[in-house]
């Protein structure tokens, strides 16, 4: 069942359910005007526009030159007797429909809705919401896309002595191009903070999809990531490690691993990074993350992205790269370089170069531009006269992407 539909039909009865179990009172006048006080003068009204003008340039068809705009209106309560509620509308739209930058397409849409409990040691929330775990790798909300990704979820988290516990059943995700599948998603996730210098997760992504053999999956792993130095000089790390297997939901039997880390210092405001990403393959199946924040990952021309959301990078990915971070003035900037090849048989695919500059008007505006330039060494024609080194899955000729957006947020 859409959980949507769940939430709308028995949002009254958890409400009730949940005031009854925690006040005996609540018909009389004192406790109408707690919640009176508490769930509805309380309560936020949210505004946040973003206009953006975006441009693709590729060899091949998809090159876009053109601007939109993502409005975003909701209300969320406040707090009574540990419950709260949300709903949220959203609206993208072109100025030119045909020439739509990248992934977007217009569209009017509920994007939030929910009903949330919370005390000092549980939280959980009920109904259509962003969902990310970590650095959103394998659970994210895409947010760069002009329309968030959003799951039909119930999602929970509760303390374990020092560990956060995190479990959730998906029910459906929302698409960035407004689009929705339905999927039974089991997700458990154990962070455990041993000290500044180690922080350590466990998950388990268990996704079975209702349309979509190919994606579905078990997913299992461990994250950890730490800190170290002194005023000087820091060192931040990150290294995580995931197996990926069939499950009842699966099309075949395939058994693919991912591994990652990157290794950061800084010093002076100045922080350099280097990294090596590698998603693995077997039995013609790259190593697929459906529900992941995919651009944040493996350049941000997105030359890899469709295709590692759906396992279709048959020889894998290795995305070795270095980062530079500073600032300029009131202008923080981000610097990347990457190299790509495949995982199987070493098949250079490509460099790419990236630059990203923000800078904060004030607390209610923003503006962020982003460049990208991939380069491609691996070019289809001239790997006829060797069969065996086409593989499938990867985009060949070069592609720039170039947007400018301005954030304003109340």
């Amino acid at each position: 069942m859409n959980m949507i539909k769940l939430l709308s039909r028995n949002a009254s009865v958890l409400a009730a359910a949940g005031i009854a179990a925690t006040t005996s009172g609540v018909a009389n006048a004192d406790a109408i005007e707690d919640l009176i006080d508490g769930f509805i003068a309380e309560g936020k009204v949210s505004l946040n526009a973003r206009a953006r003008y975006e441009y693709n340039d590729t060899s091949g068809p998809g090159n876009v030159d053109g601007y939109s705009l993502r409005t975003r209106l909701g209300y969320t309560t406040g707090a009574y007797k540990g419950f709260k509620a949300m709903v949220e509308m959203e609206d993208i739209s072109f100025n030119n429909p045909d020439d739509r930058p990248g992934l977007d397409v217009p569209a009017t849409e509920l994007n939030q809705a929910w009903l949330s409990y919370a005390n000092d040691s549980f939280t959980g929330k009920l109904g259509r919401q962003v969902y990310v775990f970590d650095d959103q790798r394998f659970i994210g909300h895409v947010g760069w896309r002009q329309n968030i990704q959003t799951f039909d979820a119930l999602s929970t988290s509760f303390n374990v002595g020092d560990a956060k516990v995190s479990l959730g059943y998906l029910d459906a995700v929302h698409r960035i191009t407004a689009g929705s599948e339905d999927l039974s998603g089991l997700l458990a996730n154990g962070a455990f903070s041993i000290s500044p210098e180690l922080n350590v997760t466990a998950f388990i992504y268990s996704l079975d999809f209702d349309n979509r053999a190919a994606w579905s999956s078990d997913t299992y792993g461990v994250r950890a990531t730490g800190k170290f130095g002194g005023e000087d000089v820091t060192y931040n790390y990150a290294v995580s490690y995931a197996k990926q297997g069939d499950n009842s939901g699966s099309a075949t039997d395939f058994s693919t691993d991912y591994y990652a880390g990157e290794f950061s210092v800084k010093t002076g405001g100045v922080t350099g990074a280097l990294g090596l990403e590698v998603l693995g393959s077997d039995e013609g199946r790259g190593f697929t993350t459906p529900l992941a924040t995919v651009h944040k990952f493996s350049g941000f021309a997105d030359v890899f992205a469709a295709n590692s959301i759906g396992g279709s990078l048959t020889h894998g990915l290795e995305d070795l790269y270095a980062k530079v971070a500073f600032k300029a003035g009131p202008v923080p900037i981000t610097l990347f370089y990457h190299k790509f090849s495949t995982d199987e048989g070493g098949i250079d695919l490509g460099t790419e170069i990236d630059a990203v500059f923000a800078y904060k008007v004030n607390k209610y505006v923003s503006l962020l531009a982003k460049y990208a330039y991939y380069e491609s060494d691996y070019d289809a024609p001239d790997l006829v006269e060797d069969p065996d080194a086409l593989v499938i899955g990867y985009g060949t000729g070069d592609k720039t992407v170039f947007t400018f957006e301005a954030n304003i947020a109340f």
